[in-house]
């Protein structure tokens, strides 16, 4: 093992990722925490080199003070100069073809294999062209958990389940997500609505995340057809890309769950880039992220932080960061009736809901870049530290 980290004074990392806030084009979940905590690893003396692997054009090469963006894909920054860590997700297995002395520190943020679990999706549905993208995709990931001198997951939740499905993994510490807390609220004060936004003074219901199965759309559906029974005012505005017909519902079906009193009460923004986002936000009376499971949950830490009601699902990562009824309401996953209550709730006693939501602001500091970048350099350093170990006996590897 090369690159063992004895002092993050002057070090050097390579990330790798395939999305990264105000450089490419589509940022999630990943892209967002990646902006936040990069810089905060450079505030911290990391020379971090960013390599961003993705099919389209990048909007910027800005990536923030102290980085370094390089071009040419993981493999090539690896072996232009020497790095003490690689850190990268283990979605689409971006590192997999490093060598195996390579000081390489998965993260844990949910892989294809997982996805799929999570999505009730059945690989054996896809037409053999996508099945094959599939297959190489899970390979790749699968490939580069093993060669991982150790792995960063994002809460235990995700920990476990990856565990479950890999047995025999690396050594693993639990480094939580970030967002730049400070930004957020800001950005949130000064932005406007998204462009199709409601103009009525009804009630409005957000749901944050991709449009898929896994994040709970369905459920959000069917608990809004519940909720227009006893709020007929209200609306629901969904905010998230979509386009993976993998996972997703189409819209007609959805729709379709609705009665038709309540079709047009329903708002679809796609997926919603730059502080619109925040404004939505913002100005929703609750927001919702009904994730049947979830890795983290980056976008409930930005309600948290703007101070909007928030309604999430239990057994998760938002549990480790939620609880029900201090901070927001927290219900089972695949329960479209209690989340319906919750929502009845949130909207009729509007008081009671913003006094979570004020408790949960107040919360939130721990979560801010610098604070998880010095946890996850620590991590780093102890993971590394032990990294000559016996290589995994293959039979033990799922194949």
């Amino acid at each position: 093992m090369t690159g063992i980290l004895t002092s993050h004074a002057d070090a050097r990392w390579l990330v790798a990722t395939p999305e990264y806030a105000g450089v490419t084009a589509y940022t999630g979940g990943i892209g967002r925490h990646y902006a936040a905590l990069l810089p905060a690893l450079a505030r911290q003396g990391i020379a971090v080199d960013l390599a961003i692997e993705t099919n389209d054009e990048l909007v910027s090469d800005d990536a923030g003070d102290g980085i370094r963006l390089i071009g040419g894909g993981v493999r090539r920054a690896y072996r232009s100069r020497r790095h003490d860590v690689v850190f990268a997700p283990e979605w689409r297995g971006l590192a997999a073809m490093l060598p195996r002395t390579a000081p390489l520190l998965t993260n844990l943020a949910t892989g294809v294999r997982l996805a799929d679990e999570v999505s009730g999706f059945r690989p054996a549905d896809l037409p053999i062209g996508q099945r094959v993208v599939r297959a190489r995709q899970a390979a790749a990931e699968r490939r580069q958990l093993y060669r991982s001198a150790g792995l960063i997951s994002i809460s235990r939740a995700m920990l476990e389940r990856t565990s479950d499905l890999y047995p025999g993994l690396p050594p693993a510490r639990v480094v939580r997500n970030c967002i730049d807390v400070d930004a957020v609220a800001a950005a949130a004060a000064r932005a406007g609505v998204p462009q199709g936004w409601p103009d009525d003074e009804a009630p409005v219901v957000l749901f944050l995340g991709r449009s898929e199965r896994r994040k709970g759309i369905e459920d959000a559906f069917s608990a809004f057809r519940r909720v227009h029974e006893e709020l007929p005012r209200a609306r629901l505005v969904v905010a998230g890309a979509g386009g993976d017909a993998r996972y997703e519902p189409t819209r007609a079906a959805l729709v379709e769950m609705l009665p038709p009193s309540a079709r047009d009460r329903v708002t679809w923004l796609g997926h919603v880039p730059g502080d619109e986002l925040y404004g939505a936000i913002a100005r929703a009376d609750v927001v919702i992220c009904p994730s049947r499971w979830e890795g983290f949950g980056n976008v409930a830490l930005e309600v948290k932080t703007i101070g909007t009601p928030l309604i999430v699902t239990s057994g998760s990562g938002y549990d480790e960061f939620c609880t029900d009824g201090q901070d927001c309401q927290s219900v089972p996953p695949a329960d479209p009736e209690r989340l319906a209550a919750a929502i009845d709730v949130a909207v009729r006693h509007p008081a009671w809901a913003r006094t979570l939501a004020e408790h949960a602001r107040a919360q939130v500091a721990d979560f801010a870049p610098d604070p998880v970048a010095r946890d996850l350099i620590g991590a780093a350093t102890d993971l590394l530290a032990g990294a000559i170990r016996p290589r995994l006996d293959a039979s033990r590897r799922p194949r």
